[in-house]
């Protein structure tokens, strides 16, 4: 019977099946503390495996040790919440079963009064226009008015019950929201929910390399290790040939793992972009099928033919035409000795399309190790900024500096994530929260040869993910902030920087830049969007952008260079063609990287002319003299 007015059952839910979650938090608690005994008894057993830094690995496995025992306190705490849970819910379900009898039988006396008045009042034909609480008024029934009180009576007795059950539903929300708020604050609760993602494939590495065993480690297991340096140990020790197995089975890991060689990481990328070529050709395939068969309808039924397949079409094929060029580009590599040779395919070391993620490097690579050599003295990342994406990331930019930092240099171009793609997504500032970790653990895993100096580069929205990836623990030797929009949400100044507070920072902007220009050195909101002004900050040094070529007394200044034909306003262009090769503004960004004299900023002159202020630019003033600067 339905019975009006009642909600849905107070006590749903299966009281056994909370029970059973509990006993498997019980269980994972015991698995967890298995597993930390087991980690800390492998310490011991570090000594005898080859070609591994046990100093390196011991602090790691203590980490994890400590990670499970955090993880089985948490296992435990949500095994005795749920506990609670099933004995809250299994009281609510007594009580919802015994309210919901007691408006049974309230409503089926309704009905037995009902029919009792009714069938007194022989007379009264009304009964099939009432609803369940309606009662005959009193002036129109001239039997005895008892049978009325009665019926009233029973009325009021079921809105009774299925108030106290009803009462049970905001009962039983308020026990779902305490329990979830209960669960929700237990430290690790979204790693004990699911098949921890680093714990268990670290504890299967660490199992591996105990007893002595690499074959058997997955990509999985080795990224699981976290640490660029663990992650490089343990890829050295493994059997060449267990190496190419890995690549071929896992490209998209191998491809995008900080701490794997450069050759490594190239190769894996290459046959995922191999892989990419092949998903974009399938789904041409299908989409020339559709086209096809939407053709042959329009043909028959006389509708307008829909182009949109075309479009789709056309985007795979511009995908694939890139891709391809990956594979197949020429790229000029220069080895220490100056002596030049051409390689097929560019040198991608990140990639990873679905998250717009893509880096290359420029430089050398030893053969044997498969990374930087030895003898190159100069690194740098270079970081671009807003319209950055997949198949537009300024890789020219990185290659030109490289070339022209010499064969003792190595650059790397990286984009590592979404970046914004117009000016109103670079307001705002989730795209740099986002990249600035991500590059962080990219600079830590670069093999920077001992000796050489590791340069970090950020150009316009760039420059923010620098001064935030500083904040969230970069380390680097020098940092370049290039017409940068600012130097992260919330920084205000180098102490801000855990790791490189102390290291030279350099800054430059073209004067008339409108780009960011305009935000830079001015409080407001804007100003306070991406943090502090590299051209202001204190303990960083202003370097000059000067002239496109300032051996060539007929150049013009950087402010005014416009490329020919672009159809770009020269205040507008000057954000991005600071990186013209020969220019001042190039040629100090090279001195940065290479550690030689750079041009510092010349500052400008504010004269008064007829009453008015005017500007003129350092570089234009009479007593010009170019000033220098040792780049530590």
């Amino acid at each position: 019977m339905t019975l009006p007015g009642i909600g849905a059952d107070p006590g749903q839910g299966d009281v056994d099946a909370i029970r059973g979650l509990a006993a498997f938090f019980r269980a994972r608690a015991t698995g967890e503390r298995e597993r930390r005994e087991a980690a800390l008894r492998g310490l011991p057993a570090l000594s005898p495996v080859v070609a591994l830094s046990v100093d390196a690995l011991r602090p790691r496995v203590t980490v994890l040790a400590d990670r499970f025992a955090a993880v089985a306190d948490a296992a435990d705490s949500a095994a005795v919440i749920l506990d609670d849970y099933a004995l809250a819910v299994e009281d609510l379900q007594t009580r919802a079963s015994a309210a919901l009898a007691q408006a049974h039988s309230d409503y089926a006396d309704i009905w037995a009064r009902r029919d009792a008045a009714l069938n007194a009042a022989s007379d009264l034909a009304l009964g099939w226009t009432l609803d369940w609480d309606d009662v005959v008024p009193s002036w129109m029934y001239l039997d005895d008015h008892a049978h009325l009180v009665h019926w009233q009576t029973a009325i009021d007795d079921y809105c009774v019950a299925r108030a106290v059950y009803n009462a049970l539903h905001e009962e039983r929300e308020e026990l779902d929201r305490a329990t979830a708020g209960r669960l929700a604050s237990i430290p690790l609760i979204a790693e004990i929910t699911r098949d921890d993602p680093v714990s268990a494939p670290a504890a299967a590495a660490l199992a591996a390399l105990w007893a002595g065993d690499t074959g058997a480690l997955t990509a999985h297991q080795i990224a699981a290790l976290g640490d660029p340096v663990l992650i490089r140990e343990v890829w050295d020790s493994l059997d060449p040939r267990r190496r190419e197995a890995l690549i071929e089975q896992s490209p998209r890991v191998i491809g995008n793992l900080d701490g794997i060689p450069l050759g490594d990481r190239i190769a894996a990328n290459h046959l995922t972009i191999a892989d990419e070529i092949s998903g974009h050709e399938a789904e041409m395939a299908r989409l020339d099928e559709m086209r096809d068969d939407a053709l042959e309808v329009a043909y028959h039924s006389g509708d307008a033919v829909d182009r949109h397949y075309d479009d789709l079409i056309a985007e795979h094929q511009r995908m694939i035409d890139y891709y391809e060029g990956l594979l197949t580009q020429e790229v000029t590599v220069t080895d220490q000795q100056g002596a030049a040779s051409i390689e097929t395919g560019a040198r991608v070391v990140v990639f990873d399309p679905s998250a717009q993620a893509i880096a290359t490097y420029h430089g050398p690579i030893d053969p044997r190790t498969g990374d930087i050599p030895a003898g190159i003295e100069s690194v740098a990342i270079s970081v671009p900024g807003t319209g950055s994406n997949l198949t537009d990331f300024g890789d020219a930019r990185a290659a030109d500096l490289q070339a022209a930092a010499g064969p003792r240099s190595a650059v790397f171009q990286w984009a590592g994530g979404h970046f914004p793609q117009s000016i109103p997504e670079a307001m705002s500032t989730s795209y740099s929260h986002d990249l600035a970790p991500r590059l962080r653990d990219f600079a830590a895993g670069v093999a920077v040869p001992a000796g050489a100096t590791l340069t970090v580069v950020g150009h316009s929205y760039g420059g923010a993910t620098v001064g935030l990836a500083e904040a969230a623990g970069l380390k680097a030797d020098r940092v370049l902030y290039v017409a940068a929009a600012g130097m992260g949400e919330g920084v205000s100044n180098l102490d801000d920087f855990p790791h490189t507070a102390g290291v030279p920072h350099y800054a430059m902007m073209s004067r008339n830049d409108m780009v960011v220009g305009l935000i830079q050195g001015r409080e407001g909101e804007l100003h306070a969007l991406h943090g502090q002004s590299a051209l202001t900050a204190d303990g960083v040094t202003r370097l000059e952008t000067g002239m496109i070529d300032d051996a060539d007394p007929n150049s013009t200044d950087i402010e005014d260079y416009n490329v020919p034909g672009n159809g770009m306003p020269a205040a507008i262009d000057s954000h991005s063609s600071l990186y013209t090769p020969g220019s001042t503004a190039f040629d100090n960004m090279v001195a940065v990287i290479t550690g030689r004299e750079a041009e510092l900023y010349a500052e400008d002159q504010i004269m008064i002319a007829g009453g008015r202020p005017i500007t003129i630019d350092g570089i234009d003033r009479g007593d010009y003299e170019p000033a220098y600067v040792e780049v530590d």
